[in-house]
């Protein structure tokens, strides 16, 4: 694995893991909120698809893991432009290479917006316990005390135990408004696999199935599994299946 760096289209660095070798097809991995490159799901891809003959190339989103950025950089429009430098890159790097994305929560939801846009040059995205309701969930995040917050300090941190401290802004609040998954993705643009807990009290499994079921995804359900689908058995139903779609 190589670590490098690429330039943000707003001045600052994005910080990158490089587990591809030249082969022919590479997987754009996007974390969770509040997670990093350096998750044990992203290592474990990291791990295992080389061994089926792709690569992986993963980044920190501004305001995550290793990003220089801290609040005023975690917003829905960056994130997607940091995706737009990660794969012009690997296009500059290969152009031949066959692009995919695997998306993690919150990465699963930059990802659909991503494709959204149209402009994608990977055509097909596995989305594991996708957050596509992330501005639901955020916004009961949004209580007296973080209305507090954000009229003292300009941002107020979510109750959770994140790897990093998460800042959430007006602005990033906004954004998530403004971008609702179920009414700007249209069915065709990639192909959609996805994989949910049950029992996931995060990214509700109802609103995943409703998304798969209006945009023709693949849904494939763990009974038992929670969020973070790392039960017993789970990490590795996911990175088979993700085998299965990319190699």
């Amino acid at each position: 694995m190589k670590m490098t760096t690429l330039k943000s289209k707003h001045g600052y660095s994005i910080p990158c893991h490089d587990c591809w070798e030249g082969q022919e097809k590479v997987l754009i991995v996007c974390h969770g909120f509040g997670s990093s490159k350096s998750s044990p799901m992203v290592q474990a891809l990291n791990q295992e698809m080389p061994r089926h003959g792709v690569g992986v190339f993963s980044f920190d989103f501004p305001s995550h893991g290793e990003s220089s950025v801290w609040q005023e950089g975690l917003r829905v429009p960056f994130c997607l432009d940091d995706l737009t430098v990660v794969e012009e890159h690997i296009r500059a790097t290969a152009p031949q290479a066959e692009i995919g994305y695997f998306g993690s929560s919150f990465g699963a939801y930059i990802t659909l917006l991503y494709l959204s846009r149209g402009q994608a040059a990977g055509k097909r995205a596995f989305l594991r316990s996708a957050a596509v309701s992330m501005p639901r969930l955020v916004d009961t995040w949004v209580d007296d005390r973080a209305r507090a917050d954000l009229g003292r300090l300009g941002y107020f941190v979510p109750e959770y135990d994140y790897v990093r401290e998460m800042r959430i802004t007006r602005d990033f609040l906004t954004d998530l408004e403004e971008n609702d998954v179920f009414a700007c993705y249209q069915e065709g643009l990639a192909r959609l696999f996805m994989v949910h807990g049950g029992r996931d009290d995060v990214a509700p499994t109802e609103d995943a199935l409703r998304f798969a079921q209006a945009f023709g995804a693949e849904i494939r359900i763990l009974p038992n599994g929670e969020h973070n689908l790392m039960g017993e058995g789970e990490l590795e139903q996911v990175l088979a299946y993700a085998a299965e779609i990319f190699r």
